[in-house]
């Protein structure tokens, strides 16, 4: 079964191993704000090591009481990163049993970064499927591009 595929990208106005270095271990309540009916991050916990080694976890807390938890399964600084999420509480976890975070990093002329962020959700079966496109398509992508804006800001105001 394949998974349903959600991809948002922005450009970044600084060098690429800059924003890789900002971007990584953002503050996630900071820049996951909410969209729509989508929660907001509310904290971040239990997490093992400063997010830059294959391995490491950490708790993810939602403003609607959910949780998930988060294993970094990549990491190739400053070209690329990548996650696992699992264990999901909301109600989100009756159509996905994970979802796999993919971010690229690569150089623009100028100076700039192009950032492309990949989130590809397990569907929980075949019936789950096209239940989650029409959640995923219209609000997941949505909110990828809103927490890229809000990524953009603090990385582009810290520079």
């Amino acid at each position: 079964m394949s998974a349903v595929v959600c991809e948002a990208r922005t450009t970044i106005a600084v060098p690429r191993a800059a924003a890789f270095a900002r971007v990584v271990p953002i503050d996630l309540p900071s820049v996951f704000r909410g969209f729509g009916p989508l929660p907001a991050i509310v904290a971040v916990t239990d997490q093992t090591g400063s997010w830059d080694a294959v391995g490491q976890t950490r708790t993810i807390r939602l403003s609607d009481g959910s949780e998930a938890q988060e294993a970094l399964t990549d990491y190739d600084r400053p070209r690329y990163f990548a996650y696992r999420v699992s264990d999901l509480t909301g109600p989100v976890r009756f159509l996905t049993t994970a979802a796999r975070g993919e971010w690229w990093f690569e150089d623009v002329p100028g100076g700039a970064t192009a950032i492309r962020w990949r989130y590809a959700f397990e569907p929980r079966s075949p019936l789950a499927r096209p239940v989650l496109w029409a959640v995923a398509r219209p609000l997941w992508q949505g909110y990828m591009y809103a927490v890229l804006r809000a990524i953009k800001e603090q990385v582009e105001a810290a520079a």
